[in-house]
């Protein structure tokens, strides 16, 4: 490699890397104050972590919450390395809490909070482009129950044929 070569491939490396680092906020970055979200997404957020539940149906299961976007996206990664990954996007839209959810089935339903307590949040299905909720087997909702810091229930709503079908019991989820 000649010398030329060799330094723009350096510069590019040494930009990169400046970019990639926590410790250098960007001036795009330092103007933008905190994100907060609706109450619902901000509830949400107490979610970010690992956590591992047990189901009589699936065995052990790991899901771990994450910020992502400048904190304004939550991701879920529901059994994360195996071939049934899937990853739940949740995020506000004009002050609501909705979800996306890519399913092993794959499918990607769109979920809207239609319920929301002190102690739990409840997702149901919103129009979908290429979903046919009367025909397709699909995750149609979700309600997460927060017991207490450190444990949340989660209580998936499966649809095939235009009719509600198990999904499993009920899992309880310890924060790891």
């Amino acid at each position: 490699m000649n010398q030329p070569t060799f330094l723009l491939c350096l510069a590019a490396f040494a930009s990169l890397v400046s970019c990639q680092t926590t410790s250098n906020q960007h001036a795009a970055c330092a103007d933008m104050p905190p994100y907060r979200g609706s109450a619902a997404f901000e509830r949400m957020k107490t979610l970010v972590g690992k956590w591992q539940g047990e189901s009589p149906m699936m065995g052990k299961m790991n899901t771990e919450f994450r910020l992502i976007a400048g904190d304004s996206v939550i991701e879920e990664r529901f059994a994360g390395g195996t071939p049934m990954e899937m990853l739940s996007v949740y995020h506000d839209v004009n002050g609501k809490l909705t979800m996306t959810h890519y399913c092993m089935l794959r499918n990607q339903p769109r979920m809207k909070l239609v319920k929301s307590t002190a102690d739990s949040l409840t997702f149901d299905l919103a129009p979908t482009p290429g979903l046919d909720a009367a025909k397709d087997k699909h995750m149609h909702g979700a309600t997460y129950t927060f017991l207490d810091e450190n444990h949340f229930k989660l209580e998936g709503v499966s649809w095939e044929n235009g009719k509600s079908t198990p999904c499993g019991p009920p899992v309880v989820f310890t924060r790891q």
